[in-house]
């Protein structure tokens, strides 16, 4: 596997990691090395080498300037992998407590023939409650000839009690850019000849993960040769780069559900992946998007049929982010040749502002509104004008009280039990800037969110306000409800104060 061939020997042929990379040479160098490291972040983007990396530098017998030599001993070993002394586990098929203490009971013997025990173990997020358990005395305090490297892509599934106990870094997402000239750099190697739009095609189809556009350049040239054409490769990956996927942001900027209909229909009966269209639509829509901010075209777009109609500028970025917002909902998990999510989402966008618009006259004081087809009308309440409105409705919810229950929502949906913290039990303070303030009437909740939830919290931030945030928690006092009370109402009220001598008990 092309992947496996041109795996990094060294930290300096780790791509788009340069954050993470400097600090563990400066660590080496001047012999700081921490007794155990936590490698999170997406897949493909250098965890486990890294972290074979790091264990043939601690062992290096002639280390430069915190590089290991590959020639030496030791290197030699590690890298052909017949070293005893780097121990690797997969935590998510040796999951258990005997697992761990089988760790726990060998590592007290000296390294056989390197000069640091390495314990590399791979998805730790797997290990089950009681192994986390076995696993923290351990590796707080582990003999001085052991190093332990822990890696996951599930970082929020990792007890805080272990990760306050290891030294973090997070791995991000490769940037384009790097991603084609890691691919540029192989294809040299190699004697293929694929043209840089094709490699930019397979970077953006590998979203950030190294690993994953590799596997992808392997694939194109199994199937059409150490010479394909950028046609080819977009053919290889099943992407639709073609007028639809712009035909359909041009009908929903334009407000031609009709159309829109007609185009998923088409793709559908093509056979089109349905997940790779939206994709494509999305991306064709992100462009106009910020072509519309800019007030400029983006020179490295190729989707000009939207751009030229100057329809998004006309009419602003607003029905744009709606469409991405509403596209992006579509889930095709269940049934991916159903077109039934993408017709569902397109409905979605034209529905919204109508509803919005037949129920303004009534949230103006504009007298009752026309419900809309099939829509049950609510129940009215006591007559007592405009201050009588249900309590708890759309309109009468604050921005902070929308942001929270669909930050909630989103949170339980990836993590149910971090979720629940954030039911009922906290408030946001503020929201300005990167920062978001949230105020826990527990310490329990409160406590849970900061040391676990944290990432959590914040991805899910980023998502709704489209802007990275960084959260702040602290302990408030819930504010006391105002009681509500109806007033003593109905029939049979209204006979007994009709009988003479009649006198209310309680309070009115």
């Amino acid at each position: 596997m092309l992947y496996g061939k041109w795996r990094p020997r060294g930290f300096d042929e780790v791509v788009g990691q340069d954050h993470i990379i400097t600090t563990l040479r400066n660590a080496l160098a001047t012999s700081q090395v921490a007794h155990a490291y936590l490698f999170s972040g997406p897949r493909g983007t250098g965890k486990t080498t890294t972290a074979r990396i790091l264990a043939r530098a601690v062992n290096c017998e002639a280390l430069q300037a915190g590089e290991p030599c590959n020639v030496c001993r030791a290197c030699e070993a590690i890298r052909r992998g017949n070293a005893l002394d780097l121990i690797e586990m997969d935590a998510a098929s040796n999951r258990g407590i005997d697992d761990v203490r089988e760790i726990r009971d060998k590592i007290a013997f000296a390294p056989s023939d390197l000069r640091k025990k390495v314990y590399l173990l791979d998805e730790v997020h797997m290990l089950t409650g009681g192994a986390f358990n076995a696993l923290l005395k351990t590796l707080e305090e582990p003999p001085p000839h052991a190093i332990f490297i822990l890696a996951t892509t599930e970082l929020h599934d990792v007890p805080a009690t272990i990760i306050s106990r290891c030294q973090r870094y997070d791995f991000r997402r490769v940037a384009n850019e790097a991603v084609v000239r890691r691919l540029r750099f192989i294809c040299e190697q190699e004697g293929f000849k694929v043209p840089d739009q094709g490699l930019l095609q397979i970077a953006i189809q590998s979203r950030g993960g190294l690993r994953d556009a590799i596997t992808l350049l392997e694939q194109v040239v199994a199937r059409f040769g150490a010479n394909p054409g950028t046609d080819d490769v977009l053919v290889s990956l099943g992407l639709t780069h073609d007028a639809r996927s712009e035909a359909l942001a041009r009908a929903l900027v334009e407000d031609d559900l009709g159309q829109a209909l007609t185009l998923v229909r088409e793709v559908a009966d093509d056979g089109v992946d349905l997940t790779r269209f939206t994709r494509e639509t999305i991306d064709v829509l992100r462009d106009v998007l910020l072509q519309v901010v800019k007030g400029a075209p983006n020179p490295a777009s190729e989707h000009r049929l939207l751009g030229d109609s100057a329809i998004a500028s006309r009419r602003g970025p607003g029905p744009v982010a709606r469409a991405i917002e509403e596209l992006a909902k579509a889930d095709f998990r269940q049934d991916p040749g159903n077109p039934v999510p993408l017709e569902v989402a397109c409905a979605s966008l034209f529905i919204a502002p109508v509803v919005q618009a037949v129920a303004a006259p009534a949230a103006n004081g504009g007298g009752p509104a026309r419900e809309p087809a099939g829509q049950r009308p609510a129940r009215p309440g006591p007559a007592t004008g405009d201050a009588a409105q249900k309590p708890g409705r759309e309109g009468d919810v604050s921005p902070e009280e929308r942001f929270l229950r669909d930050l909630y929502g989103r949170c339980s949906t990836a993590d149910f039990k971090l979720g629940a913290h954030l039911n009922g039990s906290c408030e946001v303070l503020s929201i300005e800037g990167d920062t978001l303030e949230m105020g826990f009437f527990f310490r329990p909740s409160m406590e849970k969110i900061q040391n676990e939830g944290r990432t959590l919290v914040e991805q899910q931030a980023e998502a709704i306000l489209g802007r990275p945030m960084r959260l702040s928690v602290k302990l408030v006092e819930r504010k006391a409800a105002a009681p509500r009370q109806r007033p003593k109402s109905g029939h049979l009220v209204q006979t007994a104060r009709s009988i003479p001598g009649a006198v209310p008990i309680g309070k009115e």
